[in-house]
C-alpha cells in the first residue's frame, strides 16, 4: 500500500526540486523503470490527489522523470511534511 510516509521516502531518495526556468517544482528520477510503469506510478500519485505528468529525460532511450504538478507542490508538501527527515526538505525547497 502506497501511503504518504512512502512518498516521503521517494521523495527523501529519488526527487529532487527543480528550480530552473519559471516552474519550480519537484522531479522524482524515474529513469530506471519503463514509461509504462512511470504511468502505474502516477496513477498512485492521483489517489493522494496529486497530478505529475511525465518529462523526457532521454528519447533515444525512451527514459523519463515524473514530474510534479506545480498545483500540487502545497499538497505534497502538506503530506509528507510530518515524514520528512530535516536533511532533506531542500528537496521540497522549504
Amino acid at each position: 500500500m502506497f501511503s504518504e510516509i512512502s512518498l516521503a521516502y521517494w521523495i527523501m531518495d529519488d526527487g529532487y526540486f527543480d528550480s530552473h526556468g519559471r516552474t519550480k517544482t519537484l522531479l522524482i528520477c524515474t529513469e530506471s523503470i519503463t514509461k509504462e510503469e512511470c504511468i502505474i506510478h502516477q496513477s498512485v500519485l492521483v489517489k493522494l490527489n496529486i497530478k505529475s505528468t511525465l518529462k523526457v529525460r532521454d528519447k533515444v532511450n525512451n527514459k523519463y522523470r515524473i514530474r510534479i504538478s506545480k498545483t500540487s507542490m502545497n499538497r505534497v508538501i502538506f503530506l509528507v511534511k510530518p515524514y520528512r527527515h530535516i536533511d532533506f526538505l531542500y528537496k521540497l525547497e522549504i
